[in-house]
């Protein structure tokens, strides 16, 4: 099963938005960069498991590469 609708929304929302709003790149050109740092293929490619892997991997890497927390997908409402 590919990633859900909801996995879908918290990416665009709680992890590319405040990435682009704390790097200025466009949101197209973040998620191309986070999928050449972490994945080798298409994200609507990707389990909902393994997007879920993916979202935590860029969670994890944002915190300590550049002091941004993201938030978690359980808190998005």
């Amino acid at each position: 099963m590919t990633r859900t609708h909801q996995q879908n929304r918290y990416y665009w929302k709680c992890i590319v938005k405040p990435l682009c709003e704390h790097t200025g790149y466009h949101k197209y050109e973040m998620h191309e960069h986070l999928k050449n740092m972490f994945i080798p293929e298409r994200t609507s490619n990707l389990t909902t498991e393994d997007f879920t892997l993916f979202c935590e991997e860029v969670r994890i890497w944002a915190q300590n590469d550049l002091g941004v927390i993201l938030m978690p997908p359980n808190e998005l409402k």
